[in-house]
């Protein structure tokens, strides 16, 4: 079997841009793409509250079908000072669905893969877990240089709680 040249899958994966079968009005995370410092809370309110620095980096990829991520916390810099039991370093995959026009999505990191749907609510976009339906991740306050995620959670469908929030800026 020849080997992979070394760049041979970043060259596959990674696409310069938006793929022309997504209509604009879909394109809701071509404005993620590129670099974000990260705050993330969680234990809001909490006397366990803790706020950590990570990073957040988005590209199209898959011949601009697709926005994937890579999702860092903490930081790289900071994982060179200290070690977190709790640390992710995780990627999402989000496919556009042209029949739905929706996007189907994927999360993977060590020990947690979770798919989810993401629909648009107002300026706000909602990504619902497919299969149990107690999860929520929301993209809101979207600008070009800031956005607000949050993580949420129910137990009866009805009461959402806040299990973790990151405020993004984007690396200049």
């Amino acid at each position: 079997m020849e080997l992979l040249k070394k760049n041979d899958f970043e060259t596959a994966l990674v696409s310069p841009g938006k793929n022309s079968l997504i209509p604009e009005k879909d394109n809701w995370f071509g404005p993620l793409v590129g670099t974000w410092d990260i705050e993330w809370v969680d234990g809001h309110g909490t006397e366990h509250e803790r706020h950590v620095k990570g990073e957040w980096i988005f590209s199209w990829v898959l011949e601009g079908m697709a926005v994937q991520d890579v999702f860092i916390c903490p930081s790289r810099e900071a994982r060179n000072i200290k070690t977190w039991p709790d640390a992710a370093y995780g990627t999402t995959i989000r496919i556009y669905n042209p029949q739905q026009r929706t996007w189907d999505i994927f999360y993977g990191v060590a020990g947690e893969a979770t798919r989810l749907e993401a629909r648009k609510e107002g300026s706000r976009i909602v990504l619902t877990e497919i299969t149990g339906q107690k999860m929520k991740w929301i993209f809101s306050e979207l600008t070009e240089n800031t956005f607000h995620w949050r993580n949420m959670a129910t137990e009866d469908g009805m009461h959402w709680f806040l299990q973790g929030e990151a405020f993004a800026a984007r690396r200049i």
